[in-house]
C-alpha cells in the first residue's frame, strides 16, 4: 500500500502532502528536489490530480479514473501545464515563463486549481528565474507551482526561499521489490538491487530488456576503466567526445556518469568502513574489489568529480577535457578489466 496512488516510497512525506492536498490545503509554490527517476513529476503530477480528482472523497494522488485524472496523466488537462525546455534551446527562456504567467493568472476551466509543473526548473535562464519571482511573490489565489529538479542550488536563493520543499531520497531495496511483486514482476529483488533506490529505473528495467543491456553494458565499461592504464582510458574518452551532435555526445556522457555514481559511491562507503547501506547490492563483488584494490580518499574524490563534470557537463564544458580529467583521476584496480 503506497502513501500516494502509484508512488513507490517516500511514504511519511506523501502521507502528509496527500492528506493536505485531499482537503485542498496546500501550498502556492513546492520544490520538488531528488535524483533522477526517484518519482519527482510523478508526484507533481500526482499532486494535481489530488487537488482536481472529481471523486467526492479526494483521494491522495487522485482516483485515477475519472475523466480529470485521465486528462492528467495525459497532459490534455486545460488547467495543469507542463513547463520545459524547447529541445532548440539551452534553457527555459523568459517569454516561455511570460506565457505561462497569462494562463496561470486565468481562473480555473474545469477544475478547482491550476497548476503549472517546471520540469527542469535547473534549466530557467536567469531572466526567466527574474520573471518567475513576480508569480512567487503574489501568486493567484488558485495557483499551485510546483518547480522540480535534481539541482536546486541553480535556482536564485529569493526563488528556493519562496517553495515548501519536498526533498525526495532513495528508496529501501526491499521496499521497491515489494511493489514490483505487487506488479507480478519476475526477478523482483534483483532488479530492486540493479536500481540504486530509484523507482523509475527499477520499473525501467523491469520492462525493458534494453534497457537492462545497456546498463550491464555501462557497469562493464566502468569496470574495463578502472582496471585500464591511461592510454586504453585516453583513448575511450576521445572515441566518446568524438560525436560530432554535441546534444548526444552530451547525452552520451551524462547516463554513464549517472550510472556509474552509484558504483563509485558505494566503493567509497566500502573502503572507509562505513554503514551505509550499498545502492548497488547487486554489484557488491566488484565493489568490494575497487574498495579494496584503491584509496578511499581517491574514490571519494571521483564520487565528487562525477558530480562536478554533470554539473559541467549542462554548461557545455569541453567533453574531452572532462573525460581525460576522469580518466586521469579514476583509481586503479588491477585486474578488474576485462
Amino acid at each position: 500500500m503506497t502513501a500516494m496512488r502509484g508512488v513507490i516510497g517516500q511514504r511519511a512525506m506523501l502521507e502528509r502532502l496527500g492528506a493536505r492536498a485531499s482537503r485542498g490545503d496546500v501550498a502556492h509554490a513546492y520544490g520538488i528536489f531528488g535524483p533522477a527517476s526517484i518519482g519527482k513529476r510523478t508526484i507533481a503530477l500526482r499532486l494535481a490530480q489530488t487537488l482536481n480528482c472529481l471523486d467526492p472523497k479526494r483521494p491522495a494522488g487522485g482516483c485515477g479514473t475519472c475523466l480529470s485524472c485521465l486528462k492528467i496523466e495525459r497532459y490534455v488537462h486545460p488547467d495543469v501545464m507542463l513547463v520545459e525546455r524547447d529541445p532548440a534551446n539551452k534553457t527555459i527562456e523568459i517569454d516561455r515563463i511570460r506565457a505561462m504567467q497569462q494562463d496561470l493568472a486565468l481562473r480555473p476551466l474545469e477544475g478547482r486549481h491550476r497548476l503549472v509543473i517546471i520540469d527542469d526548473a535547473a534549466e530557467l535562464s536567469e531572466p526567466a528565474q527574474v520573471a518567475l519571482l513576480k508569480t512567487l511573490e503574489e501568486p493567484p489565489k488558485h495557483a499551485v507551482l510546483t518547480m522540480i529538479t535534481l539541482s536546486p542550488e541553480s535556482l536564485f536563493d529569493t526563488i528556493r526561499s519562496r517553495l515548501q520543499p519536498l526533498v525526495l531520497r532513495s528508496v529501501a531495496t526491499a521496499e521497491i521489490a515489494a511493489a514490483l511483486r505487487s506488479r507480478n514482476v519476475k526477478d523482483a529483488d534483483a532488479i530492486a538491487g540493479a536500481s540504486g533506490g530509484r523507482p523509475g529505473i527499477a520499473l525501467r528495467l523491469a520492462s525493458d530488456e534494453g534497457e537492462r543491456s545497456a546498463r550491464r553494458a555501462y557497469e562493464k565499461e566502468l569496470f574495463d576503466l578502472v582496471g585500464s592504464g591511461l592510454t586504453a582510458r585516453f583513448a575511450w574518452a576521445v572515441d566518446l567526445a568524438d560525436e560530432v551532435d554535441p546534444r548526444k555526445r552530451s547525452a552520451a556522457i551524462d547516463v554513464r556518469f549517472d550510472h556509474w555514481a552509484e558504483l563509485i559511491r558505494d566503493a567509497a562507503v566500502r573502503a572507509r568502513g562505513l554503514e551505509d547501506a550499498p545502492l548497488r547490492p547487486d554489484r557488491a563483488g566488484q565493489i568490494a574489489k575497487i574498495a579494496a584494490g584503491a584509496d578511499p580518499r581517491e574514490l571519494v574524490d571521483t564520487a565528487l568529480l562525477i558530480q562536478r563534470l554533470r554539473r559541467d557537463l549542462f554548461w557545455n564544458a569541453n567533453a574531452r577535457a572532462m573525460l581525460e580529467l576522469f580518466a586521469l583521476k579514476l583509481p586503479y584496480v588491477e585486474g578488474l578489466a576485462a
